[in-house]
């Protein structure tokens, strides 16, 4: 699901990247990995051409996470100490969303912070840092480590030099899409993901 070492747990974005699955359980059912301590990360998907070749930047890069698809991170590495109430409350969040155009345009770094390349959201950043706050909120109630920034992970985990590369080889690009989902993704603490739902927004 969606970047950074960093957002598995302590992010400068926070995302569900490592380990992920698609192996999406019905909507009225919740199926947890077998692990003392879970946590939960939600993305939206991006697809399409431009997530192909992000895909295969990644891949090109050497980034160790390029088997990730592309996504949004909304929530990540939230423990869930009540499964069934933290599930129950993002379907409610996700309902009282509707579809909304999102635009991906310029690049910047997290660099030193973090060793991560993105697209800049330049177009539904309003709806994306609502949606993180009202899922960071009731039984999820949680202050990430770093201030929320909506991107598009172009690169991470590589050396500074070609961080910067990617960067300038993005610099130009723009593209569009509609965020019309989330999934729901839940973290065993060793590194493994599982998507457990996806939920669509209400129109």
């Amino acid at each position: 699901m969606g970047t950074e070492r960093n957002e598995h747990g302590a992010t400068q974005d926070g995302s569900t990247e490592r380990g992920a699955t698609q192996d999406g359980a019905a909507q009225g059912s919740i199926r947890l990995p077998g692990a003392s301590q879970s946590f939960l990360g939600i993305v939206i998907p991006v697809e399409g051409e431009y997530a192909r070749k992000v895909s295969q930047t990644r891949a090109t890069t050497g980034d160790p996470f390029a088997y990730i698809p592309p996504h949004i991170t909304l929530m990540s590495g939230v423990p869930l100490t009540d499964p069934a109430e933290a599930i129950a409350h993002v379907r409610n969040v996700v309902s009282g969303f509707s579809s909304f155009p999102i635009r991906f345009a310029g690049t910047d770094t997290f660099y030193p912070v973090s060793p991560v390349t993105y697209l800049r959201v330049v177009e539904g950043e309003r709806e994306l840092t609502e949606l993180h706050e009202r899922l960071h909120a009731g039984p999820l109630d949680s202050k990430p480590a770093f201030p929320f920034v909506p991107h598009l992970t172009l690169a991470q985990e590589i050396a500074p030099e070609r961080l910067a590369e990617v960067r300038r080889e993005w610099e130009d690009v723009s593209f569009n899409m509609a965020a019309h989902s989330v999934t729901v993704h839940v973290g065993d603490g060793a590194g493994a993901w599982t998507q457990i739902e996806e939920l669509v927004f209400n129109g």
